[in-house]
């Protein structure tokens, strides 16, 4: 896949993250087949285009627990979850704790405990 078209098809996605993305949606936006793209897309990422995507929300999702402005349930639907234990099996695949235990370990911080 050029340059060109795999920057393209990681912009789409994150610009669509909170929607229903699919292959032939993302395909279409950078003019491929999907059959064709999805071969390419692993090729030059090393992830099937829906593993890129779970793992993209999962990190926009601890970007956005991050901030302290939302909860798991909001942050879930936020990034195109179905729920918060959609995000919480994937965030604890990725990152190897739920989602709950990073708050709890960011409150401590904040409060000047150690974790």
């Amino acid at each position: 896949m050029t340059r060109e078209k795999l920057v393209r098809a990681v912009e789409y996605i994150q610009d669509q993250l909170d929607a229903d993305l699919t292959v032939s949606g993302i395909a279409q936006a950078v003019g491929m087949s999907p059959y064709y793209f999805a071969r390419l897309f692993k090729e030059s990422t090393g992830q099937s285009p829906h593993q890129y995507v779970v793992e993209a929300r999962v990190r926009k999702a601890k970007e956005l627990l991050t901030t302290g402005k939302f909860t798991i349930s909001e942050a879930a639907h936020q990034v195109g979850f179905v729920d918060q234990s959609h995000l919480t099996r994937h965030f604890k695949r990725v990152f190897g704790v739920p989602p709950k235990r990073l708050l709890e370990s960011q409150k401590a911080r904040d409060c000047g405990l150690r974790v």
